[in-house]
């Protein structure tokens, strides 16, 4: 073990770690919650009402006229109201990383501190165990110098997200052409004019799409954007491994990273409630088969 690189194994499990990870955790619970009620008015009641005018043709003016509805509230208030939670839940994250790797804090990035009081009622209000919450990051780092732990902890921070948005993105297009090709055969089934298509279903559906379409190319642009910070890293991994990149050095590279990290975190948008805990055992263990070899690479045996 190396005392420097234990010490990020050790604060990140740490009461102040775990606190702090609560604060997030909870943070983004509730953004989740938004984006749920989105998914409920944008997805799930456009279709409702697709289905409703095929049956009953006299609710196909109300059908159209609540979509509309729907449109305005999520884009003027829900979608502004989940972005702010996100804000804080990227300032929370921030103050993690930053005490956890030793970086200092950039107010010029990320502005002032999230402050105590904020911090402890977003933790007290979490209430759903530690249990995944320890060990954050591979616990392996805790063998490196702190800036090769660095290093690893930060590249593992974007590969996972990219991963996981790449994967996302995948799945919310399959399932969102699955759902149009459905209403299409049910249209060619009722035999349905044209006229009446685009009124029953195309109108209903125009929150799904528009939904789909903005979520689809923000996943995979905020994936883009992870792996080309990613590529920054693994940059300064290959110096270090030629001996040209000292502790001081990785230190001030790995500050600017951090810069990126929170832009992006304060920035990108939220994956679809549950997918998350469903990809997360697998892509916890690509992780930390990934740290594993850069540590490997840097001829620190990870198997004791």
């Amino acid at each position: 073990m190396d005392a420097q690189g234990q010490a990020v194994v050790d604060r990140q499990n740490s009461l102040r770690g775990l606190k702090l990870l609560r604060a997030r955790s909870e943070v983004y619970r509730q953004a989740k919650s938004l984006q749920k009620l989105q998914l409920l008015l944008t997805v799930v009641a456009p279709l409702v009402g697709a289905v409703l005018g095929i049956i009953c043709p006299d609710a196909r003016p109300y059908v159209a006229t609540l979509s509309l509805t729907i449109t305005v509230l999520d884009a003027g208030l829900l979608d502004r109201a989940q972005r702010n939670r996100l804000k804080f839940a990227a300032k929370v994250s921030e103050e993690f990383d930053t005490e956890i790797l030793d970086l200092p804090w950039s107010a010029h990035v990320a502005g002032a501190h999230p402050t105590p009081e904020e911090i402890t009622r977003a933790a007290n209000a979490w209430q759903r165990g530690d249990e995944k919450l320890h060990d954050w990051y591979p616990k392996d780092v805790g063998k490196a110098p702190l800036h090769l732990a660095r290093a690893i902890c930060q590249r593992t921070n974007l590969w996972y997200d990219a991963e996981l948005r790449r994967q996302y993105s995948g799945i919310l297009l399959a399932v969102s052409l699955t759902s149009f090709a459905v209403l299409f055969v049910i249209g060619l089934v009722r035999q349905i004019t044209l006229i009446d298509f685009a009124a029953t279903i195309l109108a209903p559906a125009a929150p799904i799409l528009v939904w789909t379409l903005r979520d689809f190319y923000r996943q995979r642009d905020a994936a883009e954007a992870q792996s080309a910070a990613r590529a920054e890293v693994e940059q300064m991994w290959a110096l270090v491994l030629a001996g040209d990149c000292g502790a001081e050095e990785c230190a001030r590279r790995a500050r600017e990273l951090q810069n990126t990290i929170y832009s992006r975190r304060s920035s990108n948008p939220l994956v679809i409630p549950g997918l998350y805990n469903r990809l997360r055992p697998r892509l916890e263990a690509q992780m930390n088969a990934g740290a594993a070899e850069l540590l490997a690479q840097a001829g620190i045996d990870t198997v004791n």
